[in-house]
């Protein structure tokens, strides 16, 4: 696969020989020759292209970081997400952490339960309701997502560099729509047969 630097040369040369901007709107002519027959066709002649391409893109930076966050620190991805989740927002809830993220609660509970093993987050019963159990980010688990977060933020600025700012800020715009209409409804868990 070629590196950021020369895929974005590759759409400024073919730009160049067209004559017309180097923009999405040329993807399928450009993706025929970097991806396989089956790939091309998943991503821009499928009936759910939107949801394909986020998933394909969404793959391309999950995979790598997750994978590096599991050799480097030894955290599964969803172990990874409650310290980053906490990092962002210190002082939530597991389910406020599984209703944001998707991920099941058992799923969830399992993570939250091997990161307060590892000294990695601390767990204390809210002062009003003393069923609900805060979930807070300790010094170790801060150095967890201190070391990553240069990881993940670079990744992301790899994949944005194709777009200007005045598309990214596009781009930002038209995601959070999407994304807040998806408020409200929430994703179904599997059903579990036991």
């Amino acid at each position: 696969m070629p590196s950021t630097g020369t895929a974005r040369q590759k759409v400024q040369q073919d730009a160049s020989e067209t004559g017309r901007p180097a923009v999405a709107a040329e993807p399928a002519r450009l993706d025929r020759k970097r991806l396989d027959a089956f790939t091309h066709a998943r991503l821009w002649k499928n009936p759910c292209g939107f949801a394909a391409r986020f998933n394909y893109i969404a793959l391309h930076y999950n995979v790598p970081l997750y994978g590096w966050v599991e050799e480097r620190f030894g955290l599964s991805r969803v172990e990874f997400v409650v310290i980053y989740s906490l990092a962002i927002q210190d002082g939530v809830t597991a389910s406020e952490i599984a209703s944001s993220t998707a991920f099941p609660k058992n799923t969830l509970s399992r993570a939250v339960n091997k990161l307060l093993k590892l000294g990695l987050i601390a767990r204390k019963a809210d002062g009003d309701d003393r069923r609900m159990q805060i979930l807070t980010l300790l010094p170790a688990g801060r150095a967890i997502y201190d070391e990553a977060l240069p990881r993940f933020a670079g990744m992301e600025q790899e994949m944005l560099a194709p777009l200007s700012l005045v598309e990214r800020e596009m781009l930002s715009l038209l995601l959070a729509k999407v994304v807040l209409a998806t408020f409200g409804t929430t994703p179904a868990e599997p059903e579990t047969t036991e």
